[in-house]
C-alpha cells in the first residue's frame, strides 16, 4: 500500500553521525582496569518544529536559547506535523501530495544497558519518505505509531495502515504495512503484535467505517484475526490507553479490551439526553479514563467501569474549541477556545478549572493556533499566527512567556529528550 522512497543524506548529516556512540570494540577488556563510563549530559529543553503559513518551509526552534536554529524546504504543503513516538523525528503529513517527510531533530537517547546515553545532533530533513494516499490519522501508542491512508474513490484506491518506530524511521523503512479492501476515512491503534483498525462494507453510505478489525502482526504484513460483530456506525476517532482503545461511534463508544493476546470488543451505548456524538477521542498513556468530544461537549469515558460523563469545560458559555492538548506528565488538560482564551482543567481533581486566561485577541479560522507539549516540564506553546509569535505558559505556575518569531506559524510540534540522562 504505502511505498518507501529515499533522498540521500547531506554530507554534513552523514558526517555527523559518525561523531556520537560509545565504544564499541570486541577486543577482550579482561584483567583491564576499567574507566567509568563519560557522561553525556545533554543541555536542552526541547526542539519546536513549525511549519509556515503561505510557503513550504519548515523551521526548528531551540526552546533554551529562544532561536531558529535552521528551517528546511519540505518540498511540498504540510497538512500537520506530529512527533514521532520516541519524539525524535518530526512526521510532516503531506496529505494532498500523498506523501510523508521526516525531519530529524537530532535529540535522542539510547539504553546501554548499564546506563542511558543522550545524543545531541543537528537536525536535518530525512531522505526518507513515505508514499501513500491521503495519509491523514496518526495514532501513538508505546513506542510504535500507526498511520491511517485513507485511499480514493474516484478512480477507487484502496486505504491501508503503515507502523512505524523511530528506529524504523532511522533506518528508512517501516514495521508492516496492510492494504484493506476500500477506500475509507478511517483510523488504526498499533497495540503491539496487534493492530486494530476499521472496516468499511461496499454498499456504505460514504466513507465512515461501521465495525473495527483486529489483525496480528505477522512480519512485514498482517493477518486478520476477527471482524468484532458490534458496530459502530460513523466510526470516527480513536485512542489507546495500557488495555484499551476507544472508537467513536454515532451511537456510543466501541471499548476494545487487551488481556494478553487476546482482544474482545463491547459498545458503551450514549448516555440518556446527549447531543451529538463522540468524534474525537484523546488522553494520556499513563491515565485509563478518556477525554471524549460530541461537538462542544466534552465527556470522560471510563473503559472499565463503562460510563460516560459529562465536563462542563465551558462552563455554561458558548465558545468553541480551536485546540486541546494533554500536560505531559497527565496533569492537566488545556482547552483553547475562539474567545482566544485558555481553560485549564486539573485532571486529579476530576477535570475542576484551575484557570481561565485570556492569551490572544486575534484569532484566524484559516490558520488556527494550535497547542504543543513540552515533554519534559509542565510548559506548553501555542502559536499566535496573528502577531508572529509563540506563547509559553507554564501549566503550574500560570506564568506567560511571548517568544517573537520573523514568520507566521502554522502547524508545530515538540521534539527532544523526555527525561534527559542527570
Amino acid at each position: 500500500m504505502s511505498k518507501v522512497f529515499f533522498q540521500p543524506a547531506s554530507l554534513a548529516t552523514v558526517m555527523l553521525l559518525g561523531l556520537f556512540g560509545c565504544d564499541s570494540s570486541t577486543h577482550s577488556n579482561e584483567g583491564k582496569v576499567q574507566p567509568e563510563h563519560p557522561q553525556h549530559k545533554i543541555d536542552s529543553q526541547g526542539l519546536l518544529v513549525l511549519s509556515s503559513s503561505g510557503n513550504n518551509l519548515v523551521h526548528v526552534y531551540d526552546i533554551k536559547h529562544k532561536k531558529m536554529l535552521t528551517s528546511f524546504d519540505s518540498k511540498k504543503p504540510v497538512h500537520s506535523i506530529y512527533a514521532s513516538p520516541n519524539q525524535r523525528y518530526a512526521v510532516l503529513l503531506q496529505r494532498n501530495d500523498h506523501q510523508i517527510s521526516f525531519i530529524d531533530g537530532g535529540l535522542y537517547q539510547e539504553d546501554h544497558a548499564d546506563h542511558l546515553h543522550d545524543y545531541q545532533q543537528a537536525p536535518a530533513l530525512s531522505g526518507f519518505v513515505l508514499k501513500g494516499i491521503a495519509p491523514t490519522h496518526y495514532e501513538v501508542h508505546g513506542n510504535q505509531a500507526a498511520i491511517f491512508f485513507d485511499g480514493a474513490a474516484a478512480p477507487m484506491q484502496a486505504a491501508g495502515v503503515t507502523l512505524l518506530t523511530d528506529a524504523d524511521i532511522a533506518s528508512a523503512k517501516t514495521s508492516a504495512s496492510l492494504t484493506l479492501p476500500l477506500n475509507m476515512h478511517g483510523t488504526a491503534e498499533p497495540r503491539g503484535s496487534h493492530l486494530l483498525t476499521t472496516y468499511r462494507p461496499a454498499d456504505a453510505a460514504n466513507t465512515l467505517p461501521t465495525q473495527v478489525e483486529w489483525y496480528q502482526q505477522e512480519g512485514n504484513s498482517f493477518k486478520l484475526k476477527e471482524r468484532f460483530s458490534e458496530q459502530c456506525p460513523g466510526l470516527h476517532g480513536s485512542y489507546s490507553v495500557k488495555d484499551y482503545s476507544l472508537f467513536g461511534c454515532i451511537d456510543g463508544v466501541l471499548v476494545v479490551q487487551q488481556k494478553a493476546d487476546e482482544l474482545s470488543a463491547v459498545k458503551l451505548a450514549n448516555p440518556a439526553g446527549m447531543t451529538g456524538r463522540i468524534g474525537t477521542l484523546t488522553g494520556h498513556k499513563n491515565l485509563t479514563q478518556v477525554i471524549g468530544f460530541a461537538g462542544q461537549d466534552m465527556y470522560l469515558i471510563d473503559p472499565v467501569s463503562l460510563t460516560m460523563q459529562k465536563l462542563d469545560w465551558r462552563q455554561g458559555g458558548t465558545q468553541t474549541r480551536v485546540s486541546y492538548a494533554m500536560s505531559s506528565d497527565g496533569d492537566y488538560f488545556v482547552q483553547l477556545d475562539n474567545s482566544g482564551a485558555v481553560t485549564i482543567q486539573q485532571v486529579a481533581t476530576g477535570y475542576s478549572i484551575k484557570a481561565k486566561l485570556t492569551l490572544l485577541n486575534n484569532i484566524d479560522s484559516s490558520n488556527p493556533p494550535v497547542i504543543a507539549v513540552n515533554g519534559q516540564n509542565d510548559d506548553i506553546f501555542i502559536t499566535d499566527p496573528a502577531n508572529k509569535q509563540l506563547l509559553q505558559l507554564d501549566l503550574t505556575s500560570l506564568a506567560v512567556s511571548k517568544l517573537p518569531l520573523e514568520i507566521t506559524p502554522a502547524k508545530m510540534t515538540w521534539l527532544g529528550i523526555r527525561q534527559p540522562t542527570p
